[in-house]
């Protein structure tokens, strides 16, 4: 199999105006392909054509996958469906810009699966003719999926457009340490040195963060990323004001709100200015990656970082490391703010929409979805002794005796031989676009070598459960018509308005309190009130 790898410096030369205008057209391949059709076998059989075929497949990559081209469960899948994959592999860091160029450039895969497509992008290249409806396809040739949408019907808000059309099916994981992804390590080492506690209220936090700052002067008592999870703010306004970054709004009462601009709001920026003028939160963590995160974590002459905000601690440091540092770290809960509220940001089962795409370019549709099928229901692997996440069992995973439970207290399904977070070419790891449910999430063993979602859904239900705000979470919806285009314009605007100031008001380069009114003067100029009616109008109508 051919693997080509985008270079990450290949510059963006068209976005995704110029796709939307310039990728229109029917499909060249199509269920009514004669000769696809002549080549397939019988629905719900293997392998899934007579004769090999190639599916182009683009995929961002998984850095613990050695190569997909030699893995092994590639091979094993090629045998069992006759489909011979060539993998566009894109590296994580820049998977945006190739999407858009990719796109743009017209030469498109067959299939794009896990490749950051947005709702937007989803549903305005649906409309356009760039990807094909897959409603049909779905209810004629895939069970799994269709049995999938019928045991959690919640799926379906991330499938349908409100043209009624599905371009794109979603990437679904029942996790529930997933659900509040917004969590702080602290480093209980420095904790213990110092004879403190774990911080529960902003006003500790404040003062164990000055403790490690007085401990040792080069050390960074908070630091973060510009990643996703890794931004402080994200953590640490949960203490201030219900907090959805990159959204800023909240349900109250059948309301849509904006959160960014209120009390709360101001009073977390004043306390983020605090910790940053005192030296306490380091003021690149809005702008760095996380590498730079890690590096501080990591240092080879000994961790200089007090507490980080990730999902969890893979995320600032190496995970099952040769450091060691990953056992240093504990959770810190919704800290309790200075009138002691916390608003826990719970996102529920948030499913990936577009994680699976055909373009109008494929050759084969009907084999396209028939090879995505039985990847998508994981229960479904397991059952046959092979999975696309966990490999094949004896070498990836074994079978646990009789009365071994699972996290759940059942019987358990599975137990890894090869931890999760390890680098192997057993497996495809998180690259399949596929649906895990609660039941096979939680019905693993907890080994020694594999614990960590043991100790993230215990951690998840002790820390962070206790203060989710789920009942203010303004829920996914596909936009659709003017609302499209005028949303995705809108919401850049203001994400970027709300970043900007943030940072200046953080890092002091404007004053919180005399520029209030510009920074809310500046929202109004970039589409507030529009924002939050376009919000509101589509909100209704997912209520009648």
């Amino acid at each position: 199999m051919n693997k080509k790898i985008i270079p990450a410096s290949l510059a963006v030369a068209l976005g995704m105006t110029a796709a939307l205008t310039g990728c229109g057209g029917d499909s060249k391949g199509g269920a009514d392909n004669k000769a696809a059709t002549d080549n397939l076998t019988a629905p719900g059989t293997f392998p899934i054509v007579k004769n090999k075929e190639t599916m182009k497949v683009y995929v961002v990559g998984d850095p613990n996958i050695e190569d997909l081209t030699t893995n092994d469960f590639t091979k094993f899948y090629e045998d069992k469906t006759n489909i011979h994959v060539d993998w566009t592999v894109v590296p994580q860091s820049a998977k945006e810009e190739k999407l858009q160029v990719t796109i743009a450039g017209g030469d498109l895969p067959d299939v794009f699966m896990n490749a950051g497509i947005s709702a937007s992008q989803l549903v305005a290249l649906g409309s356009q003719g760039v990807f094909q409806p897959l409603n049909e396809l779905i209810d004629k040739y895939a069970p799994h999926i269709k049995k999938v949408m019928e045991e959690a019907p919640y799926v379906k808000q991330y499938m349908y457009a409100q043209d009624g059309n599905i371009y794109g099916i979603p990437n679904v994981g029942e996790v529930v340490h997933s659900t509040m992804p917004k969590k702080m390590w602290i480093n209980k080492a420095w904790l213990d040195k110092l004879g403190l506690q774990v911080p529960t209220t902003t006003d500790e936090f404040y003062n164990v963060l000055k403790a490690f700052k007085q401990m040792d002067p080069k050390a960074v008592p908070l630091a973060g990323a510009n990643a996703a999870n890794n931004e402080p703010d994200a953590f640490l306004m949960q203490s201030f004001v219900y907090y959805e970054k990159g959204n800023y709004v909240e349900l109250n009462n059948g309301k849509v709100e904006f959160s960014a601009s209120k009390p709360g709001y101001k009073n977390g920026l004043l306390y983020m200015r605090k910790l940053v003028q005192e030296g306490l939160l380091q003021p690149e963590s809005f702008i760095q990656d996380r590498k730079a995160l890690t590096a501080l974590a990591e240092d080879p002459a000994g961790s200089r970082l007090g507490a980080a905000t990730a999902l969890y601690w893979g995320q600032f440091t190496i995970d099952n490391g040769p450091s060691g540092r990953y056992k240093d770290y504990v959770p810190v809960p919704v800290l309790a703010g200075p009138n002691g509220e916390r608003f826990g940001y719970d996102r529920g089962f948030a499913p990936i929409p577009g994680a699976f795409v055909i373009t109008k370019d494929a050759k084969d549709p009907i084999a396209a979805i028939r090879w995505l099928d039985w990847l998508y229901d994981e229960r479904v692997g397991i059952q046959e002794g092979t999975t696309s996440s966990w490999g094949k069992e004896g070498t990836g995973w074994k079978r646990p005796a009789e009365g071994v439970m699972g996290l759940n207290g059942k019987q358990a399904l599975v137990e890894p031989i090869v931890p999760f977070g390890t680098k192997t070419n057993i497996r495809w790891g998180q690259t399949a676009a596929r649906f895990t449910a609660r039941d096979v999430q939680e019905g693993g063993v907890v080994t020694k070598d594999s614990q960590l979602e043991a100790k993230l859904l215990d951690i998840t239900n002790k820390y962070y459960k206790p203060y989710a705000a789920p009942d203010k979470r303004v829920p996914f919806m596909f936009m659709s018509g003017d609302h499209l285009t005028k949303y995705g314009d809108v919401t850049k605007n203001i994400q970027n308005t709300v970043q900007q100031f943030m940072l200046k008001f953080i890092t002091g380069n404007l004053d919180i309190d005399k520029d209030w009114d510009k920074y809310l003067k500046e929202l109004d100029n970039a589409g507030l009130q529009q924002y939050l009616q376009i919000l509101q109008s589509n909100y209704d109508k997912t209520k009648k």
